[in-house]
């Protein structure tokens, strides 16, 4: 890989986790955003604007990482039992163990605030651990399918990729890539079974690029006019989807707001990918991107539960629209910059265990 491409995906990857937690971050009455989504207020200013970022802009996020993944995945992945068992060996530290422990630090976590007020009503308390109050040691384990800490769901399905990766190789390489033809469709109509259709799909985009070989590809760079074009279209989409999602819910609308949002995904990793071509060279020296980027991981572990307590404690009292842009705001930035000084003071005090938390990822 050359020292251009790293760069720049270490660059891409800060911004993409920052997208992660604005996803996380609408506090209106559909907290759990889907691509169909349909925005209950209605014509809200307020719900519109956080719509239009975190089930809009910020979309095209988790597939890039995915994409990424796949791709630095299998530019090092032979097919032989001496690879393959590499990459298991690397993997269990670099993603099961954390899984473990961030799951069990992020349910213990919420067992304990669930026995003081005001933590004890909240919704966010509630659903992620009454199971395992009411089944005990039955409902522990289950965290391990289903994690307090939600956005783990990424890494799980990162172990199972690993596992999988010869049978993804092959499948790849004897079909030239025309596999991924069913994953699109699956992607395309929202389907997933047990595998998250849009996991694999751009897990396997991003494999069949190192597998063929293809770097020169994510190398290409276009103009600066094409590049603004291309960005614009990707901002329009999802003017037009938001607006859409203001109405009651029909089947066109359904297949419309689905549509829109996968063509904005595509159209928005291509305009990101083009738009950091312009700007690498400006940030990669600043001090401040610098020092953040190196402690993604905690800000990708530790920003869930966070951040949903905290938009719940804070609505408690107000719910007016300012309020809740407010909010939106300002505590995804808190808690980055939480996450950021935690992982500081751990690498601090004790780096192998800070290794150990983030996958040997200390860098």
């Amino acid at each position: 890989m050359t020292k251009y491409l790293s760069r720049k995906i270490k660059f891409m990857s800060l911004f993409l986790i920052i997208g992660v937690v604005f996803i996380h971050s609408y506090n209106y009455k559909d907290t759990f955003l889907t691509p169909t989504t349909t925005i209950s207020e209605g014509f809200s200013l307020g719900a519109m604007f956080e719509y239009f970022i975190s089930n809009g802009l910020a979309k095209f996020a988790v597939p890039m990482f995915f994409a990424i993944s796949g791709y630095l995945f299998f530019r090092t992945f032979n097919f032989s039992f001496k690879s393959y068992g590499y990459k298991l060996k690397s993997r269990f530290f670099s993603l099961f163990i954390p899984f473990v422990i961030w799951t069990t630090l992020a349910g213990s976590f919420l067992l304990t605030i669930s026995n003081f007020e005001p933590f004890a009503s909240l919704p966010i308390v509630n659903e992620k651990i009454g199971f395992a109050k009411d089944n005990g040691i039955m409902g522990i384990l289950s965290w391990f399918i289903n994690s307090p800490a939600f956005q783990l769901w990424y890494v799980q399905q990162l172990i199972i990729f690993t596992v999988i990766s010869p049978l993804i190789y092959l499948a790849i390489k004897y079909t030239k890539g025309i596999i991924i033809a069913p994953f699109i469709i699956l992607w395309l109509t929202d389907l997933s079974f047990i595998i998250n259709s849009e996991a694999i799909l751009f897990f396997m985009l991003g494999a069949c690029i190192a597998i063929f070989d293809k770097e020169s590809f994510v190398l290409q760079k276009e103009s600066k006019i094409f590049t603004v074009v291309i960005t614009i279209i990707w901002v329009t989409i999802n003017i037009i989807k938001t607006y859409i999602a203001t109405f009651t819910e029909t089947t066109p609308l359904y297949v419309s707001k689905l549509l829109l949002t996968k063509v904005s995904v595509i159209v928005g990793i291509i305009a990101m990918w083009l738009l950091f071509d312009h700007i690498v060279k400006r940030i990669e020296n600043k001090k401040g991107l610098l020092l953040i980027s190196s402690h993604m991981f905690f800000i990708y572990t530790l920003h869930e539960p966070l951040l949903h307590i905290c938009y719940q404690l804070g609505l408690i009292t107000s719910a007016s629209t300012a309020a809740h842009i407010a909010l939106y705001i300002c505590i995804p930035i808190s808690i980055i910059a939480f996450s950021v000084i935690v992982s500081m003071f751990v690498r601090k005090v004790c780096l192998p265990l800070h290794k150990v938390l983030t996958g040997n990822r200390s860098y």
